[in-house]
């Protein structure tokens, strides 16, 4: 019985959610803005994932992708995240990446460094000052992402780390 109790308490660990040894998720601050472990299938099926292509329909197009949002390069977003579209705009055409407007400072998505990668903060993967140099705060007007839909689920956020952190291919 004893082992159970164990293994129910690791399980959340397992799926790769940021929670420390407290129970307490990690990255949850001031804004209120945390990600939460979800049953939802897909957030259930992002724990194995780390494919660009099912992080583009199953993340990008269901929660960035709108009529005002990321639809196409001139949406209020700027960003173009609609599917066959979102890959050059987060790595351009040589796919090393691109700045992102509300940092100058950073690259929405730099290969092999997810704490580095402006896309990843946005998303609240990571505090601001785990950057060097530290990310801007996003404007107020802005906010963190998803701007209006609910913040995505620990195992979404999670896929979008292993894929930046294998490279961030167009796989």
């Amino acid at each position: 019985m004893r082992a159970l109790h164990f293994a129910v308490l690791l399980a959340p660990l397992a799926v790769g959610c940021r929670i420390d040894l407290d129970h307490n998720e990690q990255g949850d601050d001031t804004t209120g803005r945390s990600c939460k472990v979800s049953t939802a299938t897909v957030c259930k099926d992002s724990e194995t994932h780390s494919d660009f292509q099912w992080i583009e329909s199953k993340i990008f197009v269901a929660n960035c992708f709108g009529s005002s949002c990321h639809s196409d390069a001139t949406s209020s977003g700027n960003r173009d995240l609609s599917k066959g579209h979102s890959y050059a705009t987060l790595m351009g055409t040589n796919g090393d990446g691109v700045i992102a407007n509300l940092d100058p400072n950073h690259k929405l998505v730099v290969p092999g460094e997810p704490e580095n990668s402006y896309l990843f903060f946005i998303l609240k993967g990571v505090k601001a000052t785990d950057s060097s140099p530290a990310h801007a705060e996003p404007p107020s007007d802005v906010g963190y992402m998803p701007m209006s839909n609910a913040t995505l689920c620990c195992q979404k956020i999670d896929a979008i780390e292993r894929w930046i952190t294998a490279g961030a291919m167009n796989d």
